[in-house]
């Protein structure tokens, strides 16, 4: 007895079945990889809080957000990264750039820039083997963060100083603080004076000891994700690509609280020539092209707005505290509180949400 084949209505049947199933199945996938992405992109953090932990016990004090002072390699001129690097597994890494007797070495024999194992996120995929970029950058905190000619600074007010012009220095203070606890800071965190640093780090190299954390270790920000598409200081570090990236100066020194989590900035195209920027008024470069919202506060040249913590993961973002623990925190933190956690030492009561 022949037997009898599928007709062309089971057929169909069959597959739309399959199609549902597949449907229903990509979301779980999806989220199953979100939560894989999320949770390296953690281990990453916590490797590199406790290398930094390690280095204050073996130190006396925290790694300098820059080092543009001193002698190689404590100084000249290298990032907290590479002085932590050596508590790392990339400890060999380390001891080729010393070897090399400074950055500019490392860099000329071609040892720097790297890409290494703790340099990105997952979650990120933006020009993977540039190995000047970064995705961790240290907490400056609620610095302030005066903005470049022709830019607005809507966040200026959380470092509780008045919005200024492209000058530098401590702006004057608001009438009435946003934030109470702290005053006014040294915009862009270009001091080597603590007194003048609401973080952990700063890019002028301020040592900061763990008894400059009165606020406690575990409720103070030491480092978090950004995103080197839609962060300035980390894409057009430089304008030749002939630097050490992450491993030297402020490439990885300048993250801040007072812009919210995840703020959305414009895409500019990969083709854009950064050497046209004026960056004394580098929002006369926000256009049609690299700016198509038409919103300066969202343009990528306008820094005031540029250097908070941002990820791809859905919500919020990943950040290691000082005392070594990681944690997500949603992109809808209330923002006071935020500061707070950014803030070393504003004696307010901050909890974890």
């Amino acid at each position: 007895m022949r037997r009898r084949g599928f007709t062309l209505i089971e057929l169909l049947v069959v597959i739309a079945i399959i199609a549902i199933l597949i449907g229903l199945l990509l979301p779980a996938v999806q989220k199953v990889r979100e939560a894989a992405q999320r949770l390296s992109c953690q281990n990453n953090l916590k490797q590199l809080s406790l290398a930094c932990v390690h280095f204050e016990s073996a130190n006396g004090a925290f790694p300098r957000g820059n080092a543009p002072t001193g002698t190689f390699p404590d100084g000249g001129n290298t990032s907290w990264m590479f002085q932590a690097l050596q508590y790392t597994e990339q400890a060999p890494l380390y001891q080729q750039v010393v070897a090399a007797g400074s950055l500019t070495n490392a860099v000329n024999r071609g040892i720097l820039p790297r890409v290494t194992p703790l340099s990105r996120c997952p979650a990120d995929g933006y020009e993977l083997g540039d190995g000047r970029l970064f995705n961790y950058v240290a907490s400056t905190g609620p610095q302030c963060n005066n903005p470049s000619g022709g830019c607005g600074t809507p966040f200026q007010v959380y470092c509780n100083g008045q919005p200024g012009s492209s000058s530098g220095g401590v702006p004057p203070a608001l009438a009435t603080p946003t934030c109470a606890g702290y005053g006014p800071s040294q915009s862009w965190g270009d001091t080597a004076n603590p007194a003048l640093v609401r973080g952990m780090f700063s890019r002028g190299g301020a040592v900061i000891r763990m008894a400059d954390v009165p606020d406690g270790a575990s409720n103070t920000i030491l480092l978090g994700e950004t995103l080197p598409e839609f962060c300035e200081f980390q894409r057009w570090n430089s304008t030749n690509g002939k630097d050490p990236g992450w491993a030297g100066g402020n490439s990885v020194a300048q993250g801040q609280t007072i812009q919210p989590i995840n703020w959305k900035i414009d895409r500019v195209p990969t083709t854009f020539d950064a050497a046209t920027v004026n960056w004394s008024r580098s929002c006369d470069s926000c256009n049609s092209t690299t700016n198509p919202s038409g919103d300066r506060s969202r343009c990528i040249f306008n820094w005031s707005v540029t250097w908070g913590f941002k990820s791809n993961h859905a919500g919020g973002a990943n950040f290691a505290f000082a005392d070594g623990s990681v944690h997500f925190l949603s992109e809808k933190i209330d923002h006071t509180t935020y500061q707070y956690l950014g803030c070393r030492n504003d004696g307010q009561v901050a909890q974890l949400p």
